[in-house]
């Protein structure tokens, strides 16, 4: 997942630290309706450090009750070799969700499926493992859910 649109309002904050705008608020509440609509909830989550990425998981917290969360530093801005590795990481069983940001979510599932796929922000996508391959099955876009 993508974290939802921040704000570009606070001119002079490090880019690590802008929070989530009104619509990335609204989305991130949305997507997490969304997920747990489906079934896609997750029992891992691996979340950038980043304060628009951890206010995104903020805004789906209703549905993350029980859900194990591990802040990852590293996944701020990671690139794909990065990611890959946080896969490492990943539960044998069950569903895990690297919450980060762009270009790395883009890359990252088109490392997996060889598909490109855009990933606006809040936008979630849930990859299946079949047979050693990766498949895309689904992908949630917020402005899609309105």
């Amino acid at each position: 997942m993508r974290h939802a649109e921040s704000s570009r309002d606070y001119h002079g904050l490090p880019d690590h630290d802008r929070p989530l705008n009104a619509q990335g608020q609204r989305d991130a509440c949305l997507v997490g309706d969304a997920l747990a609509g489906r079934g896609w909830l997750p029992q891992l989550v691996l979340v950038s450090s980043s304060t628009r990425t951890l206010e995104t998981l903020e805004g789906m917290v209703q549905h993350m009750e029980g859900v194990r969360t591990e802040i990852k530093p590293e996944i701020y801005h990671a690139g794909i070799s990065t990611l890959l590795t946080q896969l490492e990481g990943m539960l044998g069983e069950g569903t895990t969700m690297i919450l980060g940001h762009n270009p790395g979510s883009e890359v990252l599932i088109n490392h997996l499926t060889g598909e490109w796929h855009t990933m606006p922000p809040a936008a979630a996508a849930l990859l299946v493992e079949s047979g050693g391959d990766w498949l895309i099955e689904d992908l949630i876009c917020p402005r899609e859910l309105d």
